[in-house]
């Protein structure tokens, strides 16, 4: 299998052209990744793809063409606001249900939306769902991994968070072309993580109450072979020590 990585990116507009005129977007970010990781045209490639979203219906027609990639490997990014029913217009029930039916090839999700992670709707888009075609109807099973949050986040630091995670999974790809333990996964979130202070405020809550990234960041894991997938959370923020700190 190819290790190529194709990062499929899903976005809203964030903020409008009176109160940002260059309208803020993730990508520059992930193409300061790109730069990173792609340091030799006879190794895996990183390649960016992306398009606009502001409903169900748009977003459908998004991830019909954002998965058409010649990619193995795909890394899906989703991004909008959200008030934990949906992201932009997009209800999260939709969008679970179109990266189902899309997500073949879809390794990892990326929801990077206010309160998107506050209940467990979000892990339906790695349980098995039924894809069809004119000639054939395969079992398809989504994301083997989807982080995302729990409450209303600040958004140049989930930016800087989201552009770690895109970079570790990225490499390790690169290096292994596949990644299905937990242990693995969690090891690869790890590193990500591991540069930033899980204790410094990150996000508010409906009262306004502050709080840190270990106490936001959400995540769940699908194993190979797993048919439904298993929120590790607090196996992450354990690995991290984050816990051990907290209950001192």
């Amino acid at each position: 299998m190819s290790k190529n990585v194709a990062l499929l990116v899903a976005e809203a507009p964030w903020f409008s052209f009176k109160t940002n005129h260059d309208q803020a977007s993730c990508i520059p970010f992930f193409e300061g990744v790109k730069k990173l990781v792609n340091d030799s045209t006879d190794k895996p490639q990183l390649n960016i793809y992306n398009c606009n979203y502001y409903d169900n219906k748009s977003l459908e027609k998004a991830l019909e063409h954002l998965v058409d990639t010649r990619e193995d490997i795909q890394i899906l990014y989703i991004g909008g606001h959200g008030d934990g029913k949906r992201i932009a217009d997009a209800t999260i029930n939709k969008t679970t249900e179109l990266i189902r039916e899309h997500g073949k090839k879809i390794k990892g999700l990326i929801v990077s939306s206010c309160m998107a992670g506050l209940t467990d709707k979000l892990a339906m888009a790695s349980e098995g769902a039924f894809s069809s075609s004119d000639r054939s109807i395969s079992w398809v099973n989504g994301p083997n991994w989807i982080i995302s949050y729990k409450y209303a986040v600040d958004w140049f630091p989930s930016a800087l968070v989201e552009t770690s995670i895109v970079r570790a999974f990225t490499e390790h790809y690169h290096q292994e072309g596949r990644l299905n333990s937990k242990a693995d996964i969690l090891g690869c979130l790890s590193h990500a993580l591991a540069p930033f202070d899980l204790h410094q405020e990150f996000a508010s809550d409906k009262s306004d109450n502050r709080k840190s990234l270990g106490d936001t960041i959400r995540i769940w894991i699908r194993a190979q072979g797993a048919s439904q997938p298993t929120d590790v959370t607090e196996d992450l923020l354990a690995q991290l020590g984050y816990l051990e700190f907290e209950a001192e």
